[in-house]
């Protein structure tokens, strides 16, 4: 009798879930986004967070639709659920400090609704996946295991665990998104001021003061950034998950190429910020070495206006037959 061999990696999760929601290109692309929102928190504080909300928002807003649409039909393992919750989380929290910033929200009041969305819709998803999720999505032959610094499994101790750390994330995020109904009604709210989108000054401390941004949060969202990165990582080692690896499809190349070219706005816009503080800081050093380089210049040219004074004074050689007085040597010669 014969039969048809197939690799354990192609029987393990669900074969379109590895290629729509966590492939190679979506994974690469959402890393690099997250690293993308923390850079620019390095740059410009005038501008950072400019454009940017639409540009992640849309592409986050379709993965989070495509993975309830794969839970509610209970298309994919918890693992696979997990996997995707955690690169989505790791964007999510820098983007909150990175996007809304108050000299630019006027202008993309759209952009900040979308964030909104995408803020609830995950603390939503989080909390469905381990009060529920992990007891009623089949496993697909993944050991269920997550990464809490060491394999767990996702029905145990660390389910209850992270529940009740997800409960307390979704009560600051509602904290968080009523702040941004505030900072919304803020900018748009009437004040007798132009119609541009800039902000005036009393508005601008206004948010400020509602957001309480802090330095210390960019090293936090870095931390997490690089713990969702191996969480996710293992979390696909351990479940034996074969995603998709290839970036030439239009599903993984779409959100890695958006994450590449965020990536490289934001070092353009770090690099700028700190290239001109250099050179301010630079300015004058440099002006003080330009100068004792033109006193030096100076006092070589005195040097040799006195060296050819001197030559000047010296009386020429005189021709001995005719009585005449020499410039130089060749006429000296010339006449031998």
């Amino acid at each position: 009798m014969n039969s048809t061999f197939i690799p354990r990696s192609e029987e393990i999760g669900n074969s379109d879930a590895a290629e729509d929601l966590y492939g190679l290109g979506v994974r690469l692309g959402f890393y690099l986004q997250a690293l993308a929102m923390i850079l620019y928190m390095f740059g410009d504080r005038k501008t950072y967070g400019t454009g940017l909300k639409i540009a992640s928002g849309s592409i986050t807003v379709s993965i989070l639709a495509s993975w309830f649409s794969y839970a509610a039909q209970a298309q994919f393992s918890p693992s696979e659920a997990i996997i995707v919750l955690f690169y989505l989380t790791s964007l999510s929290l820098p983007a909150k400090y990175t996007l809304i910033n108050p000299r630019t929200i006027k202008g993309e009041s759209i952009g900040v609704f979308t964030l909104i969305l995408t803020e609830l819709a995950t603390c939503a998803a989080l909390l469905w996946t381990f009060a529920t999720l992990v007891d009623t999505l089949p496993r697909l032959e993944t050991p269920n295991l997550g990464f809490f610094f060491a394999p767990v499994s996702l029905t145990g101790w660390f389910r209850y665990l992270a529940l009740a750390y997800f409960v307390i994330d979704a009560t600051t995020s509602l904290i968080s998104v009523s702040k941004m109904f505030q900072v919304l009604h803020i900018a748009w709210k009437p004040d007798g001021s132009s119609e541009s989108e800039s902000l005036s000054s009393d508005k601008e401390e206004q948010i400020k003061e509602l957001i309480m941004w802090k330095g210390w949060l960019i090293y936090v969202a870095g931390l997490y950034w690089v713990f969702s990165i191996v969480a996710i990582e293992t979390t696909l080692v351990w479940n034996h998950l074969t995603p998709l690896n290839d970036l030439g499809s239009p599903g993984q190349l779409i959100p890695f190429v958006t994450g590449v070219i965020l990536l490289l706005d934001s070092i353009a816009v770090v690099a700028r910020e700190h290239f001109i503080r250099y050179l301010e800081m630079a300015n004058p050093i440099c002006d003080y070495w330009l100068f004792v380089l033109w006193l030096l210049g100076q006092g070589y040219r005195i040097q040799l206006r006195y060296k050819l004074s001197f030559l000047r004074k010296l009386p020429y050689p005189r021709d001995e037959e005719s009585g005449v007085w020499l410039r130089n040597k060749s006429e000296s010669r010339s006449s031998c």
